[in-house]
């Protein structure tokens, strides 16, 4: 399934919003909307029974298990052109303060893919999803190592 923008920012679709960063003048606007416009096409790719709502704020793209703006966020994603970032909230039970969250960074888009499943598994957002539980069993099986 792929990811719906929040129906709170209904004036564009996801791929739209980034298609005019991508076609802006600045150079680090259009290296942007092309790595986020990448970034969908990503998650579209890799989510094909998922729901995953985005929120646009400013550059970032904030993943929502809901169509609601006014729900929580769990992950949070930023392409910058050469490196792609991501945080996640960690779940209410495990943080050792407020808002506390876990920040990674790659250059590598397939990597990235990784990030993207380990950060909405952990941050529990989308708890009972067995696509994502398949797709994260399947990086710890490959016992992938990112430290």
């Amino acid at each position: 399934m792929p990811i719906t923008r929040c129906s709170a920012q209904k004036r564009q679709t996801l791929e739209e919003f980034y298609l005019d960063w991508a076609n802006e003048d600045s150079q680090i606007s259009s290296n942007l909307g092309k790595s986020m416009i990448e970034v969908i096409g990503l998650i579209n790719m890799t989510f094909k029974e998922t729901e995953i709502y985005g929120l646009t704020s400013h550059a970032h793209l904030l993943l929502l298990n809901d169509n609601s703006d006014e729900s929580d966020w769990y992950v949070v994603i930023i392409a910058s052109g050469d490196e792609f970032h991501i945080e996640y909230q960690l779940p209410k039970g495990k943080r050792p303060w407020r808002n506390a969250t876990v920040k990674g960074a790659t250059k590598s888009i397939k990597e990235f893919k990784d990030y993207i499943i380990i950060a909405m598994t952990e941050s529990e957002g989308w708890v009972d999803c067995r696509e994502l539980e398949g797709l994260y069993d399947k990086i710890k099986t490959e016992k992938k190592a990112y430290t």
